[in-house]
């Protein structure tokens, strides 16, 4: 019954507008401006740019600047390594994004960021590394279109500081403060997660290998609750493919992305944190329909690729937290 509970239970809204708001201006302004352009390509680069208003979102200013600044360097330096790894063989692209997610979670837990984990890091990656490869010149616009949009949410994020509320806000900026311990079992789960479904994912024929990583990490994310996680992963992703589909096969026009993207970020993020089942029924055709202006896709295979990638990400990363809760309990009976 308390999976179950895990399972239904919504959480209290507890001002989540004010997070979203930020997160729909931080990827919708620098997405009109790309529009502006006429560079539509490049909208993928903002997304994952953007991703750095999703963090901090309990902090107030300065520390909600300093940790989404760590964030935005990470996610851009995660494109960069999707964007090398592009251009290597895909076995030594996979392990490239293996090491983002051990790194991403090392480093999630010493800044302590939230939401914590290497999801969105191993997304800016694997999301570049799975696509044609990419010349120098279109390489680093990619890079100065993540960086900056990641800049302006950090920026946006800020934006609090201008009110008298925030009395705090005339302190100098500090760095993060940094956790002294690392949770070395929840780094070993990650590895051993990444390095189990990687293969299984290139055995299933998954072709978006790094669906089935992301969805490896996510259960291991978070300290409890692993399992409606996990679950939440599976049934959330079914229930937006459902959304996506529409979305999709209107082949929407640049302006009708930028809108849609804006709409879904704003919807993740009102639920993110009470329901994270609910979440992915947004987040799920947001990844797609963001994720067709880079490398377009027959739907059908797209829809089909996303589900059997969730689900064996997630199967792996059951057995892991099921294999580490077996030892744990073993190991304590053994002590007694």
């Amino acid at each position: 019954m308390t999976l179950v509970r895990e399972l239904v239970w919504v959480g209290p809204h507890a001002g989540a507008h004010r997070p979203a708001l930020r997160c729909g201006i931080s990827v919708g302004l620098p997405m009109v401006a790309l529009l502006a352009a006429g560079r539509v390509d490049l909208l993928g680069a903002a997304a994952f740019g953007a991703f750095t208003a999703i963090y901090a979102r309990g902090l107030t200013v300065p520390a909600r600047t300093a940790q989404q600044a760590v964030v935005g360097a990470g996610l851009t330096a995660s494109v960069v390594v999707g964007l090398l790894a592009a251009h290597l063989p895909a076995w030594q692209g996979l392990i490239m994004l293996v090491g983002v997610a051990v790194a991403a979670t090392v480093a999630g837990q010493v800044v302590d960021w939230k939401p914590g984990g290497p999801l969105f890091f191993v997304f800016a990656a694997g999301a570049f590394a799975g696509a044609p490869a990419f010349g120098f010149a279109a390489a680093l616009q990619v890079v100065a279109v993540t960086a900056g949009t990641a800049a302006f949410a950090v920026l946006v994020g800020s934006a609090g500081a201008v009110r008298p509320t925030h009395v705090r806000a005339a302190a100098p900026l500090v760095a993060v403060p940094l956790r002294a311990a690392v949770r070395r079992e929840i780094v070993l789960e990650v590895l051993l997660a990444c390095a189990v479904t990687a293969p299984l994912a290139v055995l299933l024929g998954v072709e978006h290998v790094y669906w089935a990583l992301i969805a490896a990490v996510v259960p291991l994310s978070v300290a409890a609750g692993r399992v409606a996680r996990g679950l939440h992963r599976v049934a959330g992703t079914l229930l937006g493919l459902v959304v996506a589909v529409p979305l999709l096969a209107a082949h929407p026009p640049g302006w009708a992305i930028v809108l849609v993207a804006v709409v879904l970020q704003v919807g993740a993020e009102l639920f993110v944190l009470r329901n994270y089942g609910l979440a992915l029924v947004f987040i799920t055709p947001l990844a797609l329909v963001v994720g067709s202006t880079m490398h377009p896709a027959p739907i059908g295979d797209l829809l089909a690729d996303r589900l059997l990638a969730t689900v064996a990400g997630v199967a792996v990363a059951l057995l892991v937290v099921s294999g580490g809760w077996c030892l744990r309990t073993t190991h304590r009976a053994r002590t007694r």
